[in-house]
Formats: C-alpha cells, sequence, structure tokens
C-alpha cells in the first residue's frame, strides 16, 4: 500500500473510533467477529506456539486465543496508534503478550510459529500484487503454519476502502507456497478463511 491509501485507512479507522470497538475495527459487529476468530481455530490446536497477529487492531484475538489455547506467546502488531495503545491498556498485563505500532509489511518482524490475519488484508490497493505480497511475507516468517481470511469477492461489493478476492484464485496462489493449503468458507455469508501448513 502506498501513503495515500495507508493515510486513507487510519482515518477511516480514526472518524469511527467513537463508536463500539467492533465498528471502529470495520466489523459489522462482535458476532462476526468472533465467526472469524472461531474460523481460524479450524487449523488445530495452537496451543504452546508463538503467534504473530498483523493488523492486531485492539487485540481483542489475544483473549480469544487464551480462552482455547494454553502457553502462547502473542505478538500483536497494527499500524494505527490509537488502536495499539488500547490493546496495550486492555490486554499488555496478560502473560507473554505484547503489541507493537508498525507496518508489517516494511518492518523487520521476527520469525514465529504462526502468522495470523484477521481482516487486515482487505483494503484497496492499487498494488495489485498487494495481497500475494502479504501472503508470501507471512510465509516466510512462520515456522508451522499462516492462517488468514479475506472477503469473498462473489457476495461482497467492493467499496473505496474494501474489497473481496475470489476464493479459487486465492487458494490457487496459497498452494504454490503449501500444496496442502485449505479453505473454509460458509461461517459467514462474505468471508472466507486460508489454512497454510510448513
Amino acid at each position: 500500500m502506498n501513503l495515500l491509501e495507508k493515510a486513507t485507512v487510519q482515518s477511516f479507522h480514526r472518524q469511527r473510533l467513537q463508536y463500539s470497538s467492533t465498528q471502529a475495527l470495520g466489523y459489522r459487529d462482535e458476532a462476526s467477529q468472533r465467526l472469524r476468530f472461531e474460523a481460524l481455530r479450524h487449523w488445530g490446536d495452537l496451543s504452546g506456539s508463538s503467534i504473530l497477529d498483523l493488523g492486531c487492531g485492539y487485540g481483542d484475538l489475544r483473549p480469544f486465543l487464551c480462552e482455547h489455547f494454553t502457553d502462547t506467546i502473542y505478538l500483536g502488531v497494527d499500524f494505527l496508534k490509537e488502536f495499539i495503545e488500547t490493546a496495550t491498556q486492555t490486554y499488555g498485563h496478560l502473560p507473554h503478550t505484547q503489541f507493537f505500532q508498525s507496518d508489517f509489511l516494511t518492518a523487520g518482524l521476527p520469525e514465529v510459529d504462526f502468522v495470523i490475519s484477521s481482516g487486515s488484508l482487505n483494503y484497496r490497493s492499487e498494488n495489485q500484487l498487494h495481497p500475494w505480497q502479504s501472503i508470501t511475507r507471512m510465509w516466510e516468517i512462520a515456522n508451522k503454519g499462516v492462517i488468514f481470511n479475506l472477503l469473498d469477492s462473489n457476495s461482497f461489493s467492493a467499496t473505496s476502502l474494501l474489497t473481496g478476492y475470489d476464493p479459487q484464485q486465492v487458494l490457487h496462489f496459497a498452494r504454490q507456497l503449501d500444496p496442502h493449503a485449505e479453505m473454509r468458507d460458509g461461517y459467514l455469508p462474505d468471508d472466507f478463511s486460508i489454512y497454510m501448513r510448513k
């Protein structure tokens, strides 16, 4: 994403900060956020793993992981300062939990067991390679696997900020990195998840 596109994303979220946390993040409601998180569990047991949450927002994935898995090490990254400040205040006290403000596409990131991205790859970009570069970057720093979700272009109408993707095209690309990559849909009408393993 270029600087103008990043500024547009930041402006969108800052304008929504006075609303509920899920609306500020761009989710319709808490239920749709929760269903996306539940879909991430399809990968399997993440207990005892280090996890990098790209575009972590308010860090809501952290308590969800604590609820379902044991002994996880969590690193949340987002480029919006307000999100990171709130995430740190809300969940920074949890053990093995850290939050950083950074652009994950340009920052030096540590190798971790899993890289997770829930909703953060849906922003429009003039760079047609943006989603593929992001997925490749996630794959490069993950030791065990990558889990992410995207909006489904078959049922989601693109906006000035967000865009959807063809699930089969994304799965085809993922299988160039992991021939056994899997896709799951049906948990929401306009969303799908991809699971990649090393």
